[in-house]
């Protein structure tokens, strides 16, 4: 009987344990939606909790939400979102059944037992902006800005970057004061990852084919008018791509489910700008034409569901059409003083540069939504943009010769060139730059319970190219005819000053075309940039709740990327042989005048007229018609033919496969998130197989003493004569993640992320072409073996949240980056070469990892508050302001140390104002710090006014101070001196909106 007593026990345990599940009644579930009747919309990441047992759980898209399992019986559901009252409900759980609750927001600003309602269907406002921006922000387990689209009023030619210019720790890098490409965090561009709905979006420049930033993200190709909110995460979880040391910005796209009912939206603005405000058809930025500078443009946006609530559809339109202008002054100096001229600085030379352009641009976005049943949707996101950028850059420059031959006593405000080396060289350059990105988007997703899984697919194609002979009937450029012998007299105000008087005293008339030699052109410009992506990915998310509830995610991706650039401008250069060398354009002159009115400044001729510009549309003319009067130019040793054909040529293959797993767990106040994620990179540049100098000379060609044949003939042998070969290389890695969150009060939040992240070579380094130096015994080549930076980011973040709508927080992130970019000399052994026995001793110059690392470290305090406990007429008033401090341990070119921004919105009754201000330090433009961008101040504000809930009409200007853009230098034997000057105008929209 003893032994069988633990027999006995074993069996009464296990009896006792299915008696008391028997008897445990099945536990049930709590369901609803989260409706916010003030914009109809239904709400993400309300936060939902069992007041009797602490359960919580956050609203998804569409507001939906889920609490299991919850034990039987009555239940208080209590609904908390800032800016709202807390709402809640008491429903009674059945064994094994689920209780469907849904709920209803009521602002705090609403009177007691009433809801706010502007209207049938009313785009938020900023205070729900903002209260949408806190909630997502509180419930991302990144450290994350969140805001709302319309936050900072209104942008409608929608460049995502003239919206995120507000955010803390932005960077923008400007062409002519439009935004092209961002930073975060103090690194360039190519270090942040822009990404729609979590997935990347193809994006090509064909201006940076050859660049590092070949891989950055251009803001040129995405709109904003399509975006419901935008995320800049500076840290990333496992379930996300680790190409981001910088962080993410990801663009979130409106979806129908979110929203209740129909809706339909419409604007119709006209942009104009302040040096050509009016309704004149006046010359520019068409050579012989005239426009009306007052652009139209419009948006409209449909959106409903159907079907019984299982089909969505969310239609976006836009077009806008904008003129503006910019005027660049760059100056050059000579600081060599001497015992007989001690004048510390000496202007040598002045460019002025003026460009007015057009920039057309239409943006379409398509997403639908599809419920098969409550368990299987699907999705299909379509996305086209389309730019047409038209610039002509209109340059002049006087050149002042030789420093000794340069009188005035203060030369910086006031001198007189002496010697007749001193000339005039005018140069327009037609810049028309079209793009055109299209992106699918499928999607399926599968709910069951608390597993659900989830398949995303992706074909995105980005074009960019630079076509103005075909586009604009217009050469690209005069390849800078000249004017020698001149003497002229250059006066302005002050030494800060850009109001440039030029008179001429001498010389050949610069107002005559007869005047100026150099007759050559370049006919088009090839630029051309190209990039697809191919990704497919699968997520699976399971919530467990043994031992602890753990929300499970795991998923497999792969993304594949075709790179093409090529640039064949210089093989589009001809010179003109119909006529003499000197004059020949003189019956081509420009009827667009030029103009330095932006700088109050002004050109006069010995005869009295404005300085001559060639007309590249008549030229253009000429050499369609006279197509025998013009010779191809190849350059010197067929440099132009190499360059186009050969070197900036490449072609570049790169796939991604990734593999993660991540867990996110809540006790009590603390939520933890850990994650490792795993991704393999196989790259394959095309390059051309060259052959040997000893080859080409057999061959019976000339080559230079860099290795290079020096003809046509031999060009096409060396390089072009045998198929392109293919060079790959591969690495994988391993990127952990983890985070954590605890709630000290109810209000107060700490936060702390880590994630392991890259930056991926960029394409000039990974493909080309190799060149041979027999004489220096090297091959300069590129590497399609380098590997990518790898950085370790880490940030905190403690945050208040004000009731209602607001908060006050400040972030710290570091950012260790190492294996950095540096070129450098290699054996053919260490550099992988194979190849044929006559390079085996050659040294190969190639772009390496280098040993070192540098930290990056950011500061971000940032404040915003909605005021409306200040009484009845501050209900609808909120502000915000934020600063960030950068800092590098070692000295880095284009890193601001101090950036500020902040910004006010009121609205009283019908009407609505805001403003929003930037601010920017110092900024150093070389690693030496001896040149560098002044500080600067900027501006943008509006207003609008609502005629009934359906109409309204609004007005914004953005640079309303004009500031320009200003870079100086330091020199050692005198003063700091401005070396560029950029004014770029005010801008000035006008809108007719309805909603229905």
């Amino acid at each position: 009987m003893k032994h069988n007593l633990p027999h006995l026990l074993a069996i009464a345990w296990l009896f006792a344990v299915v008696a008391l599940r028997a008897q445990a009644p099945e536990p049930g579930t709590i369901t609803g939606r989260v409706f916010n009747p003030n914009t109809g919309e239904y709400v993400r990441n309300a936060q939902i909790r069992i007041e009797e047992t602490g359960q919580t759980a956050i609203s998804e898209a569409g507001g939906e939400f889920r609490l299991a399992p919850v034990r039987p019986g009555p239940a208080t559901v209590v609904v908390n979102y800032t800016g709202y009252r807390t709402t809640s409900a008491t429903v009674t759980v059945a064994p094994g059944a689920t209780v469907a609750q849904d709920f209803e927001l009521v602002s705090t600003i609403a009177d007691a037992g009433s809801v706010v309602k502007l209207g049938a269907f009313v785009v938020s406002s900023e205070r729900e902006g903002a209260a949408k921006a806190i909630m997502d922000q509180r419930n991302s387990m990144n450290i994350t800005n969140t805001v709302a689209s319309d936050t900072f009023g209104d942008n409608p030619e929608g460049n995502v970057g003239e919206f995120l210019k507000h955010l803390p720790g932005v960077e923008l890098d400007l062409f002519y004061g439009e935004v092209r490409t961002v930073r975060l965090g103090g690194l360039g561009s190519e270090y942040t990852s822009v990404t729609m709905d979590g997935i990347a979006l193809a994006s090509a420049d064909a201006n940076n084919s050859g660049s590092g930033a070949a891989r950055s993200f251009t803001m040129e190709m995405a709109s904003l008018n399509s975006m419901e909110s935008i995320e800049v995460s500076k840290t990333i979880s496992a379930d996300v791509d680790a190409n981001a040391p910088a962080g993410t910005i990801n663009l979130r796209t409106k979806r129908a489910f979110d929203r209740a009912g129909r809706r339909v939206s419409w604007q119709a603005n006209v942009e104009a700008h302040s040096e050509e405000f009016n309704l004149r058809n006046s010359r520019g930025p068409d050579e012989d034409g005239r426009a009306r500078k007052v652009r139209p443009g419009g948006i409209f946006e449909y959106s409903d569901v159907f079907l019984n609530r299982r089909l969505g559809i969310v239609l976006n339109l836009s077009e806008s059409n904008v003129y503006q202008e910019a005027l660049i002054t760059s100056l050059s100096y000579n600081g060599t003083t001497t015992a007989t001229d001690p004048r510390p600085l000496v202007v040598t030379a002045l460019n002025f540069q003026h460009a007015p352009r057009f920039n057309k641009r239409f943006a379409t976005t398509l997403t639908t939504d599809y419920k098969f049943s409550p368990n299987l949707n699907v999705g299909l996101g379509v996305v086209y943009n389309y730019a047409d950028l038209w610039t002509p850059q209109r340059t002049v420059v006087f050149n002042s010769g030789a420093r000794n031959t340069i009188l005035g006593a203060d030369p910086l405000v006031s001198f007189t060139t002496s010697a007749t080396n001193a000339n005039v060289q005018v140069n327009p350059v037609a810049v028309s730059k079209m793009g055109e990105t299209f992106t699918l988007l499928p999607r399926i997703e599968y709910k069951r319970g608390s597993f659900s899984l989830e398949g995303k697919f992706a074909y995105s194609d980005s074009t960019s190219w630079y076509d103005p002979l075909n586009r604009r009937d217009s050469i690209r450029d005069t390849n800078t005819p000249t004017a020698t012998g001149i003497t002229y007299r250059a006066e302005r105000s002050s030494p800060m000053a850009t109001d440039w008087h030029f008179t001429q005293l001498a010389g050949p008339d610069i107002a005559s075309g007869a005047s100026y030699t150099n007759p050559s052109i370049t006919a088009n410009d090839g630029r051309f940039a190209r990039t697809l992506f191919l990704s497919g990915e699968t997520n699976a998310t399971l919530k467990t709740t043994r031992f602890l509830p753990v929300i499970w995610k795991s998923g497999l991706k792969s993304r594949q990327q075709i790179q093409k650039f090529e640039d064949d401008q210089l093989a589009k250069r001809f010179d003109y042989v119909g006529g003499p060398a000197t004059g020949a354009w003189a019956n081509y002159r420009s009827p667009w005048e030029y103009d330095l009115g932006m700088n109050d400044g002004g050109i006069t001729s010995s005869s009295g007229g404005n300085v001559f510009m060639p007309n590249l549309h008549a030229l253009a003319q000429l050499y369609r018609d006279r197509p025998q009067d013009f010779r191809q130019n190849w350059g010197n040793n067929s440099d132009n033919f190499y360059e186009s054909y050969v070197a900036r040529r490449r072609r570049f293959y790169e796939r991604i496969d990734a593999a993660y797993l991540m867990g996110t767990t809540s006790v009590k106040k603390l939520t933890a998130r850990a994650g490792l994620r795993w991704e393999d990179t196989t790259t394959d540049a095309s390059e051309a197989d060259t052959h040997s100098p000893t080859e080409v000379k057999n061959a019976g060609f000339p080559v230079s003493a860099a290795g290079r044949a020096t003809t046509i003939p031999g060009i096409e042998y060396q390089f072009l004569s045998r198929p392109r070969v293919h060079r790959a290389g591969e690495y994988d890695k391993l990127f952990p993640s983890a985070s954590l969150k605890y709630g000290l009060l109810r209000n107060l939040d700490v936060h702390f992320g880590y994630s392991s992240t890259i930056r991926r070579p960029s394409y000039v380094n990974l493909a080309g072409v190799w060149l041979i130096n027999e004489t220096n015994l090297t091959v300069t080549a590129p590497n399609p073996r380098l590997k990518p930076e790898t950085s370790n980011n880490y940030a905190g973040r403690v945050a208040y949240y004000f009731e209602p709508v607001g908060q006050l927080a400040a972030t710290f992130t570091q950012r260790d980056v190492k294996n950095l970019f540096i070129t450098d000399r290699q054996t053919a052994q260490e550099f992988g070469y194979t190849g044929a026995d006559d390079l085996a001793n050659y040294e190969f110059v190639t772009t390496d990892n280098g040993p070192g690392r540098i930290k990056i470290r950011s500061m971000e305090l940032e404040y915003s508050q909605s005021l409306s406990f200040l009484g009845e007429y501050f209900k609808r008033l909120s502000v915000r302001g934020s600063y960030t401090r950068l800092y590098a341990e070692v000295p880095r070119a284009s890193l601001t140390p101090h950036l500020a921004s902040g910004g006010i919105n009121y609205t009283l009754k019908k009407l609505n104002v805001y403003a929003n201000w930037n601010w920017s330090d110092d900024i150093n433009t070389n690693v030496a710090g001896t040149t560098y961008r002044r500080h600067r101040a900027n501006l943008d504000a509006g207003g609008s006014w609502r005629f009934t809930n359906t109409y309204s009409f609004a007005v914004s200007a953005r640079n309303i101070t004009n500031t320009p853009y200003i870079n100086m230098q330091r020199f050692a034997s005198g003063p700091t001196a401005m070396t560029r000057h950029e004014i770029v105008g005010t801008s000035w929209t006008f809108a007719l909106k309805g909603t229905y």
